[in-house]
């Protein structure tokens, strides 16, 4: 929620009025997806392991934490399991924290189709 609308978005009486575009809005985000749930995730991991710099090799120097295997192996679970009903559920319920609307994510945004096409290229980069 804080990356795209902002620290004050944690507030309950959060209105935007004005000022600079939110990065939400520069992005054209409508709903979460599931490699925005899986950078979240993999960014929460990182800030409660010991290490002290996100590595550019994706592998934690201090705790060796395999932080690219654990986002790719995450995000296929999600990309595999999207349409199942309890997910969909987790959806709705972080749809409506982060976006301030309930319900499932049944209807793409342009996110959600750039996810999917990055599934697949995912799967074809596996199965080479």
């Amino acid at each position: 929620k804080v990356a795209l609308w902002g620290k004050a978005s944690l507030v309950d009486s959060f209105v935007w009025h004005s000022g600079p575009k939110m990065n939400g809005w520069r992005w054209e985000v409508s709903a979460v997806t599931p490699g925005s749930i899986t950078w979240a995730a993999t960014i929460c991991m990182f800030l409660l392991s010991l290490d002290s710099k996100f590595p550019g090799n994706g592998i934690g120097h201090t705790s060796k934490i395999d932080y690219y295997e654990v986002f790719r192996a995450y995000k296929w679970v999600l990309v595999v399991k999207w349409t199942d009903l309890h997910i969909q559920q987790i959806v709705g319920e972080m749809n409506t924290f982060v976006f301030g609307k309930s319900g499932s994510t049944s209807a793409q945004s342009k996110t959600g189709a750039i996810e999917d096409l990055l599934a697949e290229i995912d799967a074809a980069l596996a199965a080479m």
